[in-house]
């Protein structure tokens, strides 16, 4: 674009060069005219005053002859009419009519078409005031006088000088000014392709004009994000040192809580099964709850080794065709057990076979982790498993009749350790089942999509890949 801006900016110059110079010109040309026009009055009067002052003097035989000298000499028409109008005596190539000479008498100056053009005239008595003849003298105006011609030469040629002086030096300037910015600009470029030193080295600065002015701006602009990279490297090392610790804690700590727990749990279920002797009534309802809480607790534990799998990268897909019916109807027939005692119904809708892309393993939790959701929050009503196809697409719906979500709780409800104000109201579980759901959907680099109504329920949409026969 800078090679468009310095002829942009000669044309300017000429153009305010040639505005000047016609404003300048036309006022000229005016002061020019009202001399012009005076002096042009002033020579009638004269020749008309001077001539009707020296008629009555000369012989009547000679004021013909008077008349043709004075109109040759000064280039003007000459008529001396009585004050009827008749023509009298006349040096003129057309005597005006009589009438007309009678309306030039009366208005005793002013301006007439003639043979000759454009005229001034101006009458005059011819004797005393009372006398019966007049003089009306016809002086054509002039063409473009030598002045105005002068005139328009000079400005012509200072307007030519300073055009092109203005030119020259608007082209001097714009070409340094280039060159600097020129300099700038590929300082700025070759910095941006620097990758051992994203920031960059401060531009020397070359002048101290607005282009020096915007250089040292950017060394100092250049200096303050080169603080700012440093310390959000410094940030980001940190928190990335402890992600990993936090990760490798939760780890550590779950696989440390699992091994009792299994412990607790295996014994619980040999009190339950009898072996050691029958239990009473409430011991057996005692076991029970202690089993229950167990598996929870596992559960939970279980979730927390799953996002730090994610987390830190360890957990790793196998990617084959899965019959997204088969395992959709297995976690289907598990929630059935899970709500018997509930009055809810949990159906499988199928409207066509549909194979997916996807981690047999973890489409199965995907799935369980929806239903399960849905089971927590429904008191009564139906839960509904919806399988089909689009075509490139193999979707899973699970629509419940729960109390649904609220619009600002829907994007909390996927992060970490996030929970929903009835989830809290509850305190089940740790907030991660979601979480975890849209990881694994999103290493199948599929989508899962959310609609929900409060007092109506939610559905939960997963779309993966179809795998074709």
């Amino acid at each position: 674009m800078r090679l468009h801006l310095r002829p942009l900016a000669v044309l300017v110059v000429i153009a305010i060069s040639i505005f000047a110079a016609s404003l300048i010109g036309a006022a000229g040309l005016r002061e020019v005219k009202q001399v012009n026009e005076l002096a042009f009055s002033r020579r009638a009067v004269l020749i008309t005053e001077t001539l009707a002052a020296r008629l009555p003097a000369a012989p009547p035989d000679l004021e013909q002859e008077l008349l043709d000298l004075v109109s040759r000499r000064t280039g003007v028409e000459l008529v001396l009419f009585d004050r009827d109008g008749e023509p009298v005596r006349d040096a003129a190539l057309e005597v005006p009519a009589s009438v007309q000479l009678v309306r030039y008498r009366r208005l005793g100056d002013g301006y007439a078409e003639t043979r000759l053009g454009r005229a001034r005239f101006h009458v005059s008595p011819v004797g005393p005031p009372s006398a019966e003849r007049f003089l009306i003298t016809f002086v054509p105006a002039p063409e473009v006088s030598e002045s105005a011609s002068a005139l328009l030469s000079a400005l012509v040629g200072a307007f030519l000088f300073l055009s092109a002086g203005a030119a020259m030096l608007m082209l001097a300037v714009g070409r340094d000014a280039g060159r600097d910015i020129s300099f700038v600009s590929d300082r700025i470029v070759a910095m941006a392709r620097v990758r051992s030193e994203p920031t960059g080295e401060p531009i020397p600065l070359r002048s101290i004009d607005e282009v020096g002015q915007l250089t040292q701006a950017f060394n100092e602009l250049v200096a303050r994000f080169a603080l700012a990279e440093h310390a959000y490297s410094d940030d980001l090392h940190r928190a990335q040192t402890a992600d990993r610790e936090r990760a490798a804690f939760l780890a550590a700590v779950s696989h440390e809580l699992r091994t009792p727990l299994n412990a607790i749990l295996g014994f619980a279920d040999v009190l339950l099964s009898g072996v050691d002797g029958p239990l009473t009534p409430d011991d057996y309802d005692n076991v029970a709850q202690v089993r229950g809480s167990g598996r929870h607790l596992l559960a939970l534990i279980n979730d927390i080794l799953e996002l730090s799998a994610l987390e830190s990268g360890q957990l790793k897909i196998q990617l084959e065709a899965v019959s997204l019916n088969d395992v959709a109807a297995a976690v289907v027939r598990e929630a059935a057990v899970l709500v018997a005692d509930r009055p809810v119904e949990v159906k499988f809708l199928a409207y066509e076979r549909v194979t997916v892309l996807a981690d047999p393993k973890r489409l199965r939790q995907i799935v369980t982790n929806l239903v399960s959701n849905a089971v927590k929050f429904t008191e009564r009503g139906e839960i509904s498993v919806i399988v089909r196809s689009d075509g490139a697409s193999g979707k899973l719906t699970v629509v419940d009749t729960g109390p649904g979500i609220k619009p600002e709780e829907r994007v909390q409800i996927f992060q970490e350790f996030r929970q929903t104000f009835a989830e809290r109201q509850r305190r089940r579980g740790t907030g991660l089942g979601l979480a975890i759901t849209r990881r694994l959907v999103a290493m199948h680099d599929g989508k899962l999509e959310l609609e929900s109504e409060v007092g109506r329920g939610s559905a939960f949409t997963v779309t993966l890949r179809t795998v074709r026969a």
